[in-house]
């Protein structure tokens, strides 16, 4: 429960400095994909309230002890960089293998992005995701000596990162802050150009809180400018509803 008052916290907070600070003025603080990507993301959190929960509860394998890092610190700087590294090679699984790529498309099919842009995911996507770090912490590593604030903590981090690279936030890359923050961090400006419509010429920026995996693997496909479109391209896109996004309904052309 506490990382869905984490999630509702990020989700309300981004979407609020973005009537401040917004990167499209146009858009408004809430809009219809706004409503559908709530709704979704409340079905899929019943998912993990109940299915989820479940198997996490029966694969406390722990393959390979964890308990060499002892300090607390150490246990989430290892946590943290494990997640994120992983969540950067299957989001670009997603977009390179193309049987995963038919469901993750969902993801992309909005053509507003706000905070609760990352709640918009199939139900293929979104049990990966929620297996992830299940598989990571339990079933590969015995991690039941580190401190009960690391894991949630690690968790947490990717959630906050996820409503703010969606945010229709102002950022201006070129600023000194915001070049020493993009050294490293992910920020809104860097993941509108994995939005971009045009993904069969861009497809890249594939990082969750880190850049870094983006830069070193050679998929960081940042423009100076922000895309003139997000969403999908015709042969892609799908009827926005949640059903109909669940069922992978195409849309007539």
């Amino acid at each position: 429960m506490v990382g869905a008052f984490i999630s509702g916290g990020a989700l309300i907070g981004f979407l609020l400095l973005s009537f401040f600070l917004p990167r499209d003025r146009s858009q408004g603080v809430v809009t219809g994909d706004t409503a559908i990507n709530v709704a979704n993301g409340l079905l899929l959190f019943g998912l993990k309230l109940t299915g989820i929960t479940w198997v996490a509860s029966r694969l406390q394998i722990g393959w390979m002890e964890a308990s060499v890092l002892s300090h607390p610190f150490l246990q989430f700087l290892a946590a943290f960089f494990l997640l994120d590294f992983s969540r950067y090679w299957l989001h670009r699984a997603h977009h390179r293998l193309p049987w995963l790529w038919f469901f993750h498309r969902v993801h992309h099919m909005t053509e507003r992005l706000d905070a609760t842009a990352g709640l918009r995911m199939h139900i293929v996507d979104f049990i990966q995701l929620s297996l992830l770090p299940v598989l990571l912490f339990s079933a590969l590593l015995n991690t039941s000596s580190w401190a009960a604030w690391v894991l949630p903590a690690a968790l947490a981090v990717g959630v906050l990162f996820d409503a703010f690279e969606h945010a229709n936030l102002r950022w201006h890359p070129q600023h000194p802050g915001a070049r020493i923050w993009g050294t490293v961090f992910n920020h809104p400006h860097f993941h509108a150009w994995h939005h971009t419509k045009d993904g069969a010429r861009c497809d890249g920026n594939y990082g969750n809180a880190l850049v870094i995996w983006d830069r070193v693997f050679g998929s960081d496909v940042t423009g100076d400018e922000l895309p003139e479109a997000y969403g999908l391209e015709p042969d892609q896109a799908l009827v926005n509803g949640i059903v109909a996004m669940q069922c992978l309904k195409r849309q007539r052309t």
